[in-house]
Parts: structure tokens; C-alpha cells; sequence
């Protein structure tokens, strides 16, 4: 039986740092996203921290897909108490809805990441 693991990696161009800084941090309340430094990477990930110790590492590089509307990536997904909530307050803050029947609350960040926030397990 294989499980799928609580982390996420993805990449995002330079330009789109502090606009998900922003994101994270405020427009979903994710609490504080911190810089981490690694000595084989040119500039610092930003690294989401999420109840139940998953996490989220954004790396910049310049190749990186870069779109502000939704992409045919993989959709990843929050967890929250109260989903609609957390929508709303990114909805609030300007983070745009994406339209899907799967789930009714999906966003996309800044680069085009989309991702479904849903019930806690």
C-alpha cells in the first residue's frame, strides 16, 4: 500500500514571490511564511507551514509556468474547519475564483497554481 505524502513542491518565477507571501500569510491566513535558504538554489523558497505538519516549498526560477489563470497542472488542496470561510476571505482579498464542478471552493494563486479548499479530514 503506498500513501501520498503532506508536502508539496512547486515552482513559481521570481516575480511572483511577494504576491504569494501575500497570499498565503494574508488573503488565506496561513500564518507566517518563512524564507528558507538552501545552498544549491539561487535565491531563497518560501515555505508554507500547514496544521497536521505538511508543508508547502516554493522555488524561483525563471523557467518556472507562469500564468494568471487557471493551468491543467495538478490541483492541490487545503484543508480548513470551516472551507467556505476561508474562501470567502480569499475571495475578499482579490485571490480569484476558479469555476469547477468538483468542489464548489477553488482558487488560483499568483503563477496559476489552483488549488480546492475543503473539510478537515
Amino acid at each position: 500500500m503506498i500513501g501520498l505524502g503532506t508536502n508539496v513542491h512547486v515552482f513559481a518565477r521570481p516575480h511572483r514571490r511577494e504576491a504569494l507571501k501575500w497570499c498565503f500569510e494574508v488573503a488565506l491566513g496561513c500564518g507566517p511564511v518563512r524564507n528558507v535558504a538552501h545552498p544549491a538554489m539561487p535565491e531563497p523558497m518560501l515555505l508554507v507551514d500547514f496544521l497536521g505538519g505538511g508543508h508547502l516549498s516554493i522555488e524561483f526560477v525563471d523557467e518556472a509556468p507562469d500564468d494568471d489563470a487557471a493551468r491543467l497542472g495538478a490541483w492541490l488542496e487545503l484543508r480548513a474547519a470551516d472551507p467556505a470561510a476561508v474562501f470567502r476571505r480569499a475571495l475578499d482579498a482579490g485571490v480569484p475564483e476558479v469555476k469547477h464542478p468538483g468542489h464548489p471552493y477553488y482558487i488560483v494563486v499568483p503563477g496559476g497554481q489552483v488549488f480546492t479548499i475543503v473539510p478537515l479530514a
